[in-house]
């Protein structure tokens, strides 16, 4: 009777051991979540007209700002960026050229995504108005007048500014690390005399006036649109280019006519007659050049458009540093 008892609880112990076993071997596996999270498109466009977008951030609500999405890209004026984001509440901040900032808070993206056309009415507040909207005053040189530069070029910036007597070569740009925002003003202080005044904007475009005459009362020049150069100084030196003379003061002629062609230059001595035609078998079309290299001295020069109307200085004092004459219809004789 105990054999079988003994019996009976060894079977037991045997049975209970393979089912536990058994419905271990049996237990299914939990299933991870393969299911994608759905990602949505979130379109941004540079509605602000003339100013780039430099940074566009796209955060959570929740979170901190983050990496700005647009990396070493620019976004002009008209051009669209677009990036994909799960469902959920974002922060949007864009950040323009000038630094200024446009946000949008807490804003509900749902499956259809979500669209951006920035414009100035974007503009964050709560900025003092006066660090944006006080234009600044710049001082440079030394004199007893000045000459008085304001930019209202309607949202480009004037990186560049020559002021040199009539007749010299540009000097060093008076600007420094400075630049003239719209509004803004640069006041150059001169001597009374006669001088040449140029601006180049953000995109290397040049705007000059030639020969002005600064009194003991100054010169103001509000720089508008209006007063684009014709040409570039790029585009002066990317179109015919002469050098002629063997001299050591370089006289450069520049055809500044609009339209009509140059076919004589004339670089002689005052106290001689013309010699002889220095563009010989070449035409001088608009924005051409030619430099005549002569020793320094006193000389006349004379130009002859394609309708033989003709175009002269006389008596001009040529030093080392040379002279520079853009010749333009107020010269014709």
């Amino acid at each position: 009777m105990k054999r079988l008892a003994l019996l009976l609880g060894i079977l037991a112990i045997v049975l209970f051991t393979a089912c536990g076993e058994q419905a271990e071997e049996g237990t299914p596996t939990p299933v991870e979540d393969t299911d994608e999270v759905a990602m949505v498109e979130v379109t941004i466009t540079n509605g602000l007209e003339m100013w780039d977008i430099y940074f566009i951030l796209i955060d959570p609500s929740d979170a901190t700002w983050g990496e700005d999405q647009l990396g070493t890209d620019i976004l002009a004026p008209g051009e669209s960026f677009t990036i994909e984001i799960e469902e959920g509440t974002w922060d949007m901040m864009v950040t323009d050229e000038d630094g200024d900032t446009y946000t949008l808070w807490q804003v509900e993206i749902g499956a259809e995504g979500y669209e951006w056309n920035v414009t100035l009415d974007d503009l964050d507040s709560g900025w003092e108005e006066d660090e944006f909207i006080e234009p600044k005053i710049v001082e440079t040189g030394e004199g007893s007048t000045y000459i008085s530069i304001i930019n209202d070029l309607g949202g480009w910036d004037i990186y560049w500014v020559y002021v040199d007597p009539a007749g010299a070569p540009w000097g060093d740009d008076r600007m420094g690390s400075e630049l003239l925002y719209q509004d803004d003003e640069l006041i150059v202080w001169v001597d009374p005399g006669t001088y040449d005044i140029q601006v180049e904007d953000e995109d290397g475009d040049t705007y000059t006036l030639w020969e002005v005459e600064v009194d003991a009362g100054g010169f103001e020049w509000i720089v508008t649109l209006d007063d684009l150069d014709s040409f570039s100084d790029t585009e002066v030196y990317e179109g015919v280019s002469l050098d002629t003379g063997d001299g050591i003061a370089p006289v450069t002629i520049v055809n500044a006519l609009g339209g009509w062609d140059i076919y004589y230059v004339y670089v002689d001595p005052s106290d001689g007659p013309w010699g002889e035609d220095r563009l010989g078998s070449e035409i001088l079309t608009e924005s051409g050049s030619i430099t005549v290299w002569v020793d320094p001295g006193t000389y006349d020069m004379k130009v002859e458009d394609v309708d033989g109307d003709t175009y002269t200085l006389w008596g001009i004092e040529v030093e080392e540093n040379g002279y520079a004459w853009a010749v333009i219809l107020d010269d014709m004789d």
